[in-house]
């Protein structure tokens, strides 16, 4: 069977392309790929399919995929639904490999629908066949002039080869990108929306782009991935070939009442985990189509700078300061000047302006248009820096000299040179772009495009090492929640953790003679698997001193229980530990992305305020320190107001070591442990919640 990466590109390769059911009016929906293709000079042929015609906008036309005398490489079907099934086999059987569905009317529209779905994936499967869509707006290839698609967004614009490659599970949101796209001048390689994914996914179409040679950036819209695995190894991969992925995610749902049976559940909800999964391989979420365009814009230009040690030049002291205020509150550089370069920029720039960053040129530039040209070679051969950012506001007048100067510098300089021009005539933004300098129209703009740029190479480095990502487990049809003592007994089975020493009775009669050999201070603890919270229902009792206590203890939780009607399976009994921090891990298995661990502060009071973290398995000891010292509480493993500090190495090691366990184990479908105890090197679970597959 062919991979899907390489059925989506072979689609994308098509050079001889029907279009099923083709109309001779352009405007209409399965006239617009042939108009489109026609009036941009596609590289291959079009074939119109259309039983009621001979001739289809001036092309021949044919009355079926069986009639031609060789086959196609692409199909292009836009029929009533009820009708492609039918289309795709006539295809199938005549050498067709490849297929783009416009047509709706399956599982987004009713149940008829989703079977008629079903049996199009099924086709795919059986035959090793590509189908795009259905439901989609389809595909191009700017390269080649395929535009299998009937989007608006290509009724008026050029349709312009570029780097930037973009894939979506909406055509809306696909189309308003590729429109936006081309006005900005960026160009476009491969673009693609899935639509219904009954064959290729989203997963699929980001790996065909990250093999693209001519796709330099990936941009993406997601709401839901069907495959998990392969979605986190298209973004390693993109990680690999260094192409910065900027991604929209929509839904920030939770997993809902049905995981508040555990702290794991309720706060590792399905957004949480989509996020992590982009922080942990590199890909950046942006909030909108036109900050994606900004963060990868940058990307294009090859203006990241690699420290971000920024120098800024500006007409206006305000929108300088303004700027430095921006960058630094970005966390990115902004260096002093070494005492050469404000010795030379003193020798350029008028007396009442100060040579240190950033630099005010004031409105002074207007009548000393050299003054700009001189600055800007000092700042651009400044060794303290990696960038520069120039600020100018309107100055219509001189901008052609500007430009000029601008261009120059950049030029002799060789680093990224980042425009903020407030006003700026189409023709100026247009003349600086396609000599590779950005140019934004406000400072939020610029900086913030930054920050998500240099984000999305930072987080790459750290995505390369990826292994591949483990295959999900099959979801467990019921599960069955174990007590804290079944639930520690399986923990000590899987090793690493250390537990409190304690014993499990079913009665006050029995205490005397279980605690022999153990030691005060003890806490009692009401066993049943109906009461996953028991210090919430008073099933807790601490700081027992000796067995008197604790026999007075297990009579008054037992009664309780009895009250409750709940199912008791007695009350554990465990010698309470000394501990220097109280941290919470949680493991489950996600229904897309397979296994997760989360880590974070731990105690009663963890969904108050999550201070939480989230990795895929598997974990490195060294990727769960980082995820340790991303939380808010990190400061508190150094210690704190004389409490000693906690070795988080050790304490990563050991969480490395569980999260295996848990991989290797597909009959544990989660693992609660809160409050652990962290305490110098060692863990110590003292509470523990395990669900096995029933």
């Amino acid at each position: 069977m062919t991979g899907s990466r390489d059925k989506i590109a072979r689609l994308m390769a098509a050079t001889r392309v029907a279009v099923v059911g083709a109309s001779n009016d352009p405007t209409k929906l399965t006239g617009r790929p042939i108009a489109y293709m026609m009036r941009r000079g596609f590289k291959g042929e079009i074939v119109p399919i259309n039983p009621a015609r001979t001739e289809v906008q001036g092309l021949k036309a044919y009355p079926s995929l069986a009639a031609l005398e060789q086959p196609v490489d692409l199909a292009i079907v836009g029929t009533a639904a009820a009708q492609v099934e039918e289309v795709i086999e006539e295809g199938v059987k005549s050498g067709v490999k490849s297929f783009v569905v416009l047509s709706s009317g399956f599982s987004e529209h009713d149940s008829d629908g989703a079977r008629r779905q079903a049996r199009l994936t099924e086709l795919a499967r059986q035959h090793d066949i590509a189908i795009v869509g259905p439901n989609c707006l389809g595909v191009i290839n700017a390269e080649t002039g395929l535009i299998a698609s009937f989007t608006t967004a290509m009724e008026e614009n050029a349709l312009t080869p570029g780097g930037f490659g973009f894939a979506s599970q909406s055509g809306a949101l696909g189309a308003y990108w590729l429109d936006l796209v081309l006005q900005a001048g960026l160009g476009v390689s491969r673009w693609i929306t899935t639509g219904n994914e009954c064959d290729i996914d989203i997963a699929a179409s980001l790996g065909m782009l990250v093999e693209d040679p001519l796709t330099k950036v990936i941009g993406a819209y997601v709401e839901d991935i069907k495959d998990g695995p392969a979605f986190r190894n298209a973004l390693r991969d993109a990680a690999r070939a260094k192409k910065p992925v900027f991604l929209i995610k929509a839904g920030r749902s939770s997993v809902g009442a049905a995981a508040a049976a555990s702290h794991t559940g309720a706060i590792a909800g399905e957004d949480r985990v989509y996020q992590a999964c982009f922080d942990q391989y590199g890909a950046v979420r942006v909030a909108s189509v036109t900050e994606m365009i900004d963060a990868a814009k940058l990307a294009l230009h090859d203006a990241v700078p690699a420290d971000c040690r920024v120098g800024v030049l500006s007409v206006s002291g305000g929108a300088g300061v303004m700027l430095a205020d921006a960058l630094e509150s970005a966390g990115l550089g902004f260096p002093a000047f070494r005492p050469e370069t404000s010795q030379a920029l003193s020798a350029v720039i008028p007396d009442y302006s100060k040579p240190h960053n950033p630099v005010d040129l004031t409105a002074n530039v207007l009548a000393n248009t050299g003054m700009f040209r001189k600055a800007l070679a000092v700042i651009g051969s400044a060794v303290e820096l990696d960038a520069c950012i120039l600020f100018i506001g309107l100055m219509q007048s001189i901008s052609k000299v500007l430009t000029e100067s601008i261009l120059a510098a950049r030029a002799e300089s060789g680093r990224p040179f980042i425009v903020v021009w407030i006003g700026a005539r189409p023709e100026t933004v247009a003349r600086l772009n396609a000599a590779r300098i950005p140019v934004y129209a406000d400072i939020p703009q610029a900086v913030t495009a930054l920050t998500q740029a240099r984000r999305a190479i930072r987080g790459q480095a750290q995505a390369v090492a990826m292994v591949d990502a483990p295959a999900r487990s099959p979801p467990a049809k019921t599960l069955a929640p174990l007590s804290e003592w079944e639930s520690k007994a399986k923990l000590r089975e899987m090793g690493g953790l250390s537990l409190p020493a304690g014993v499990m009775v079913r009665s006050a009669d029995e205490v005397a003679a279980t605690l022999v050999g153990m030691r005060a201070p003890f806490v009692a603890k009401l066993q049943s698997p109906d009461m996953p919270h028991k210090s919430e229902h008073g099933g807790v009792i601490l700081a027992l001193a000796d067995p008197g206590a604790v026999a007075t203890a297990v009579a008054t939780l037992l009664a309780r229980g009895r009250e409750a009607r709940i199912a008791c399976d007695g009350v554990l009994i465990e010698e309470m530990v000394k501990f220097d921090l109280e941290l919470i891990a949680g493991l489950r298995r996600d229904p897309v992305f397979g296994a997760i661990l989360m880590v974070g502060r731990g105690g009663v009071e963890v969904e108050l305020s999550p201070d939480v973290a989230m990795g895929l398995l598997p974990l490195s000891p060294n990727e769960i320190s980082a995820l340790l010292r991303s939380l808010r509480c990190a400061q508190l493993f150094q210690g704190f107001r004389g409490r000693p500090p906690v070795d988080v190495a050790a304490i990563a090691r050991i969480l490395s070591g569980v999260g295996d366990q848990f991989l290797a184990d597909p009959t544990v479908n989660e693992i609660e442990i809160n409050p652990l105890a962290a305490r110098g090197p060692s863990l110590v679970a003292l509470d523990a919640l395990i669900k096995v597959s029933a």
